[in-house]
């Protein structure tokens, strides 16, 4: 009995675990169906996203380009690639020979990468069993040209991946620099950015079913391109005017505009204060001015950002002065609009003024006599002005000022435009009127007095200053047009008229006769200002707003030199900036003259010009002769004889002598070529090492010793096959005498 009792509960027991085991499996089997039912989707989801983050590549989109009125390229993004290592994958395959072969690649095409710091990415570390750098993204260059990442792509190197980015470049460096702006912040860098923002694309794993993957591309989509209405050769000239004026005379800063007062065109504006836009926080000083260096060096962190601030701003529309008597006309014309004086009206100037408890003096201290309206603008003459608002009123005088646009925004298409301070109309005693009447006590920017200026002579129409003229997009398709917008008419025809006429006795035989053209009619107002409290050490704003035809006006030129050093009444003035402006407008544009007279000729008798074919598409080895036959010099940029751009553009006038800069990039026919150096100009030894150190042999013609290479075949910037030969020229220097001997003879 015993024994059966005992093996009873032998097997109970055997079933009981049996039972326990079943019951654990059926439980795990359960929980594993729930999971697939439940959760099968989201995990099936979350491996998925697990590769395709391991192959999701975003492709940036190029930044729209920023174009003048001509096309010729201000801005422009160009696709780079970043390199990137996937020391997961290569720790996987764990293939010794591929693995070494993509480090030699990287290490050869990368100097700074070091092979030792690559193994170390896939090196095990001996207290977490793990590779030392356990992802699958590990950038090591980035920013690296097409040309480069084909070629390593055709190399097929093991866990190496290429990351489309973008790089901004501005070609013509500093030129416009306050008016592209840079950062997306700056300029029209940042009033465009959204438009000029493209859409980014993926390259990515796509799953078909259960198990079939395919790798799917969506392209960038690149931004839309700004066409402004620059024209880049008329900026040169103001850019190149503003340098001269500042060089000759230092001041806080001088700037230029030229503006279609017809349309609001801009068609440049420019100050003195430059930078680079290909690197904004570095001065253009610190290359040519050691002293400069030392002080910036010696900056904190504050004093450096506070500078760069104050380079990085445009003058003409966020800085406010004094505009002074270039004001005056605008009061004359709101004055005859009102009916309170008429054009044979007169006044009389004995030198001063009394209003109220002060007297106001005129600049011709023993006064003008009876003045007419023509002549107090032409001769600048202040108790008329005065006298004129005192018959306005402070009532009308204020309307008109808010009428022309003082007090507040253009709505120039630019950030960082400021409003200018007014008197209110309640503040304008009997000094206040006076003392605005020529263009004092209030403050105004430079956008603002040209566009105010701009109604005073196109017919009365106060128009919206604009600098983009189109937005295109990718497809070459136009989706916005800017047109010219009058913001509200300000003065009559025939106001304006006339005034427009009058002022061209400020040119002939006024203030502004330093200006004048021969041949061409002009008109303009001059301007004084003194700025800030009135003593013996005042600050003073110069300016000039000319014009040109005076019958038609197509061009706006307003000129300031503000706050000069040392300023002497008499010695620093705008004349010469402004008409050397108009001069190179005048020629560029081949004007005709408007007025028949014998020394017409004279301003037509510069530098011969040529016209700039479009060498776009062309190769270096022809334009390089091409350009040395037409007297151009230039520059080549990039590897490679296929020009991909050039500046200026083709069909652009360029005088004989000027630089012409080449963009190139290497063709299937180019693969392993190097760029041929210049040493034009260069001793045989020091052209001899250039072109070797080039990897060139060396063929000479002339002699050696005490020569100079005076041409070289293939020209420099073009492209050929290293251990090609290079023929140079060589010519005798001259021998010149010291100064102070003189030859002696022998009898």
């Amino acid at each position: 009995m015993r024994r059966k009792t005992r093996g009873i509960k032998a097997n109970q027991k055997f079933a009981f675990i049996l039972f326990v085991f079943m019951a654990i499996l059926t439980v795990l089997f359960g929980r594993v169906v729930y999971w697939k039912v439940a959760h099968g989707a989201e995990f099936e989801t979350a491996v998925k996203n697990q590769q395709i983050n391991r192959y999701d590549l975003v492709n940036a989109a190029n930044r729209g380009s920023i174009l003048d009125r001509n096309e010729q390229v201000l801005a422009v993004s160009t696709a780079v690639y970043n390199v990137v290592l996937d020391p997961l994958q290569l720790a996987e395959e764990n293939d010794e020979k591929e693995t070494k072969k993509t480090f030699d690649t990287l290490c050869e095409y990368f100097p700074d990468l070091k092979y030792e710091d690559l193994q170390y990415h896939i090196t095990q570390n001996a207290e977490t069993g793990k590779i030392n750098t356990p992802t699958h993204w590990k950038y090591l260059v980035k920013g690296v040209e097409r040309s480069v990442k084909e070629e390593l792509e055709a190399k097929k190197l093991l866990g190496v991946y290429y990351e489309q980015t973008s790089k901004r470049s501005y070609p013509l460096k500093t030129l416009a620099c306050h008016l592209i702006g840079f950062n997306n912040t700056w300029g029209l860098e940042g009033y465009y950015n959204d438009e000029m923002t493209g859409t980014p694309g993926r390259s990515f794993i796509l799953y078909q079913g259960a198990d079939t993957v395919t790798y799917q591309d969506y392209a960038a989509q690149d931004g839309n391109t700004i066409v402004t209405t620059l024209d880049y050769t008329i900026q040169q000239y103001a850019e190149q005017a503003v340098k001269e004026t500042m060089e000759t005379w230092p001041s806080q800063n001088v700037a230029s505009i030229v503006m279609n007062p017809n349309t609001g065109e801009i068609y440049a504006m420019a100050s003195a204060d430059t930078f680079d836009l290909n690197d904004p926080d570095e001065p253009v000083e610190l290359e040519a001015d050691e002293t400069f260096r030392e002080t910036w060096e010696a900056m904190t962190d504050e004093e450096k950002s506070n500078y760069l601030n104050t380079t990085w701003r445009n003058f003409c529309i966020s800085d406010t002065y004094e505009p002074g008597s270039v004001y005056k006309p605008l009061v004359v014309a709101a004055a005859l609009e009102e009916g309170v004086i008429s054009t044979n009206s007169t006044f009389y100037c004995g030198g001063k003024i009394t209003v109220a408890d002060r007297d106001i003096g005129c600049h011709l201290h023993s006064g003008h006599g009876t003045i007419s309206v023509e002549e107090i603008m032409a001769q600048s003459c202040n108790p008329g002005v005065i006298q004129i608002a005192q018959k306005l009123g402070a009532e009308k005088f204020y309307k008109y000022q808010r009428e022309f646009g003082f007090g507040q925004k253009t709505g120039i298409d630019l950030p960082g435009e400021e409003l200018g301070i007014l008197h209110s109309e309640s503040a304008l005693g009997p000094v206040e009127l006076a003392t605005s009447a020529f263009g004092q006590t209030f403050n105004c920017t430079s956008i603002q007095m040209a566009t105010a200026f701009s109604a005073l002579i196109n017919g009365g129409n106060l128009v919206k200053p604009y600098v983009v003229s189109q937005i295109v997009d990718g497809d070459g398709s136009v989706v916005m047009e800017q047109e010219t917008e009058v913001v509200r008419k300000v003065i009559s025809q025939k106001t304006s008229d006339y005034v427009r006429t009058a002022l061209k006795a400020t040119v002939d035989h006024g203030t502004a006769k330093k200006i004048a053209i021969p041949g061409y009619s002009i008109g303009c107002k001059t301007g004084t200002s003194e700025q800030g409290s009135r003593t013996s050490d005042s600050s003073w704003t110069l300016t000039h707003m000319a014009y040109f035809p005076a019958e038609n006006p197509q061009y706006l030129v307003f000129s300031v030199i503000h706050l000069p050093e040392d300023y002497a009444d008499g010695v620093q003035t705008t004349a010469t900036m402004t008409k050397q402006l108009m001069e190179n407008i005048i020629k560029y544009k081949n004007l005709e003259p408007t007025e028949s007279t014998e020394e017409t000729s004279t301003l037509n008798s510069s530098k011969a010009t040529v016209t700039m074919p479009d060498y776009v598409g062309s190769s270096t080895y022809h334009v390089t002769m091409d350009l040395d036959g037409k007297g151009l010099n230039y520059k080549v940029v990039g590897t490679g004889n296929t020009i991909t751009n050039q500046v200026p553009k083709g069909g652009t006038k360029v005088e004989v002598g000027s630089e012409v800069i080449l963009y190139v990039a290497k063709s299937e026919s180019d693969s392993g070529t190097v760029k041929v150096p210049d040493v034009m100009g260069k001793t045989y030894s020091e052209a001899v090492k250039t072109l070797s150190d080039a990897g060139f042999e060396v063929v000479f013609n002339g002699e050696t010793t005490n020569s100079t290479v005076t041409a070289q075949d293939p020209k420099y910037g073009v492209s050929v096959e290293e251990g090609s030969e290079i023929t140079i020229t060589l010519t005798k220097k001259e021998v010149e005498e010291p100064e102070g001997n003189t030859p002696q003879t022998t009898q």
